[in-house]
């Protein structure tokens, strides 16, 4: 080997010619070795007229077709304390017949068998029967269960899933509680102001209407009653003066004619002078006390009476206007603290809804499967003790009475998948059987996991499986391996040939055919086609032989080769 090495390190010029004679004796040696007969070995087919079923076939898994997702609602998510075991198969809520004597107590005794979960390893305690008497009455929120009545429906809750850790919503719902409480007394009591500032209004505004009334009468009665009197009275006192007058002065001359008789004295003509000139007198006093009544008593009473009245209408709209201002305050604290009993009420609610949804029970009958991560190693993060946040997945609730085969329909495929068509559907676990199926739903986008773990665009597709004369077994879960070959078209009477009979020739579909001693190239139009056959729809004739292993030699034209094992050409030429 070193030799060769220092030769080759001597010699560069020998060595070249030496590798170039060997490599030309190589070429020529295979140049002139014999080429092999396509004929010899080659299978060959016969073109013939039938009918082509045509089918996509796609494997994938079984499901159900009624699969609830049970996710956490409470709002600040939960810790799972006690959790059904994944498998399990349960049942959904159920009906009870009241009997005799039945009570609340009485009914949940009788279903304490769904207080716990179904796995628990120990039985329910008084915690777990106060919890399922109130899923009791949430299941049945119109029932009077003070007065059950013989052969009433009750409604009985499904399986006990999953329990959230409660303690913290009880308190909640004590102290919530006691709020209410206390917002219903302060309801009550500004109810009761309410009606006190009521009354008093209403009092006051009545007095305040009365002294205006009051006040008004007044006025009244002065000017259609007293001045009216008292002028009457001084008219009444002048005419009266005057009617004295005229006696003083008849008895005056009566007087006098007596004096002059002798019958009478001057004292006593002097008296009756000094009559006259009294009443002269009280009829200039009264006049001018007239006079002074109606120039400035009467209007000043008047007006006293008037403002008088003024001020007792005024009093009365201050008195309204107060007594709505109080009664609008009562009002707004009622109004307020009913909002505010509301509210509490709203968040007493709340909490019991929330402490209502701390257990997750079985809405229909079902197996148990817990919910996985979204990570391509389909991990669970279900378990006791785990944190749960609202709105995540926890239980997978499929009803496998009727199942399905789920699929993955390749993009190139999928155009030809429409709801309602017919399937074959084969589980691995039962090679020996085949189920009817339809299909009930194609996935509009491709699995998004596939796509982006493995670049594959392909498409979910639901099978329903028929099992009219149930012959799935019942303990077929969820999950098993599955095929579905799905009925695209029914060709009859069509010219096929076997799928791998037709290749790709400079862009053109062609299928090798024996014509005598040669193979000749044929450029076909085909159609549709199954895993096994495909549709000819021109450059064949039944009975053509074609080749179910193509082997076009692509050098064999532009080289010229014409003989007749090797001969490469189009149909007709």
């Amino acid at each position: 080997m070193a030799k060769a090495k220092a030769f080759i390190t001597r010699h560069p010029a020998w060595t070249t010619i030496f590798i170039v004679l060997f490599a030309g004796l190589f070429m020529g040696a295979k140049w002139l070795e014999p080429q092999p007969d396509v004929m010899d070995g080659a299978q060959f087919s016969t073109v013939q007229r039938g009918n082509l079923r045509v089918t996509v076939a796609e494997g994938g898994a079984l499901d159900s077709t009624s699969k609830l997702n049970l996710k956490c609602e409470l709002d600040n998510g939960g810790t799972i304390v006690s959790l059904v075991a994944e498998g399990t198969y349960v049942d959904g809520p159920s009906q009870y017949q009241v009997s005799e004597e039945d009570t609340l107590q009485s009914i949940t005794e009788k279903h304490m068998h769904l207080a716990n979960v179904p796995t628990a390893d120990k039985p329910a305690g008084k915690a777990e029967q106060r919890a399922f008497e109130e899923a009791l009455r949430t299941a049945n929120p119109d029932l009077d269960w003070e007065n059950l009545e013989l052969g009433q429906t009750v409604q009985i809750p499904g399986a006990l899933l999953v329990k959230f850790e409660d303690a913290d919503l009880r308190e909640k719902i004590l102290f919530q509680e006691k709020s209410v409480a206390d917002a219903e007394r302060d309801l009550g009591n500004a109810k009761k102001d309410l009606a006190l500032r009521r009354i008093e209004t209403a009092s006051a505004n009545r007095q305040a209407a009365l002294d205006v009334e009051f006040a008004q009468q007044d006025l009244d009665r002065y000017i259609e009653g007293d001045t009216p009197l008292q002028l009457l009275k001084m008219e009444g006192d002048i005419a009266l003066a005057e009617e004295e007058i005229k006696r003083a002065e008849e008895k005056l001359a009566s007087t006098r004619k007596l004096r002059e008789k002798g019958y009478a004295t001057s004292l006593e003509v002097q008296s009756n002078e000094l009559t006259i000139k009294k009443q002269q007198n009280s009829i200039t006093q009264t006049k001018k006390q007239q006079e002074l009544f109606l120039k400035f008593e009467q209007p000043q009473q008047k007006k006293r009476y008037e403002a008088k009245l003024d001020q007792a209408t005024v009093e009365e709209q201050r008195t309204i206007q107060k007594s709505n201002t109080l009664v609008e305050s009562a009002e707004g604290t009622v109004l307020r603290r009913s909002e505010g009993l509301k509210a509490q009420q709203e968040r007493l609610v709340l909490y019991k809804e929330q402490l209502i949804k701390s257990e997750m029970r079985a809405p229909q009958d079902g197996l148990v499967i817990y919910a996985r991560s979204s990570s391509r190693y389909n991990d669970t993060y279900i378990k006791e003790g785990a944190l749960i946040r609202k709105g995540y997945s926890v239980i997978d609730l499929p009803d496998i009475s009727e199942l399905m085969a789920v699929v993955q329909v390749h993009e190139s495929f999928v155009r030809h998948i429409k709801t309602g068509q017919k399937a074959v559907v084969r589980i691995d676990s039962l090679p020996d059987q085949e189920f009817q199926g339809v299909v009930r739903h194609v996935a509009p986008t491709p699995d998004a996991r596939r796509k982006y773990y493995e670049n594959i665009s392909v498409y979910d597709t639901h099978v329903w499986i028929q099992d009219e004369n149930s012959q799935l077994p019942e303990d077929l879960k969820p999950g098993v391996s599955a095929k579905a070959e799905i009925v695209v078209a029914e060709l009859n009477d069509v010219m096929m040939v076997p799928v791998q009979s037709v290749t790709t020739y400079k862009g053109q579909k062609v299928v090798q055919v024996k014509r005598g001693g040669n193979v000749v190239v044929v450029p076909v139009k085909t159609g549709q086609f199954n895993n096994r056959f495909i549709e000819i729809k021109d450059g064949l004739k039944e009975g053509d032989q074609v080749s179910l292993a193509p082997n076009i030699d692509e050098n064999s034209e532009t080289q010229g080769d014409r003989s007749p094992s090797t001969a490469i050409t189009s149909a007709g030429s």
